[in-house]
């Protein structure tokens, strides 16, 4: 399966974070140094032999916008809330389950209940959409938040990435 996720990155020009963003999306498909696969393979918007670049899914997105941006703002406001949704529904989801399977249920995965708590524990995978630069989940909102506030004194990127899982 695809999805869209999105590498929130300092760096001097869209160049430079482009790099690093690619540093970080590298870093989650298993190249590098004690990386970990959690994705196949990405492509990024500026990939133009790629199908999915003008996919209207994506709306055209540009390759890196900058955070000082309205664009920029937008793209990460809506990454979090999405994130925050899905997370939200799917903690709902379990809790209707877990109120109706016994333990033993649950254990040997029965509606994917198991499944479900796995997938809300990620650090990294299909249920974060938005990374550091270290290819490091940000996986809530106040992550998010601390983080561009760690770099207020960096000029901030975001580079979407198509990924396979």
């Amino acid at each position: 399966m695809h999805m869209l996720i999105r590498v929130l990155t300092p760096g001097r020009s869209p160049d430079d974070a482009l790099g690093r963003a690619r540093g970080a999306l590298d870093h989650l498909v298993g190249i590098g140094e004690y990386a970990t696969p959690v994705f196949d393979y990405y492509r990024t918007m500026n990939d133009t032999a790629a199908r999915f670049r003008d996919h209207p899914r994506y709306g055209q997105l540009d390759a890196v916008l900058s955070l000082e941006s309205e664009t920029g703002q937008q793209v990460l406001e809506d990454t979090v809330d999405a994130q925050e949704h899905w997370f939200v529904d799917t903690l709902e989801d379990l809790r209707e389950k877990l109120d109706v399977l016994d333990p033993t249920e649950v254990m040997t995965d029965v509606d994917l209940a198991r499944f479900d708590c796995y997938r809300l524990g990620q650090f990294a995978g299909p249920s974060v959409w938005v990374y550091d630069e270290h290819g490091a989940g940000l996986r809530s909102r106040s992550a998010v938040d601390e983080y561009v506030e760690r770099h207020d004194d960096d000029e901030l990127w975001i580079v979407p990435a198509d990924v396979h899982y």
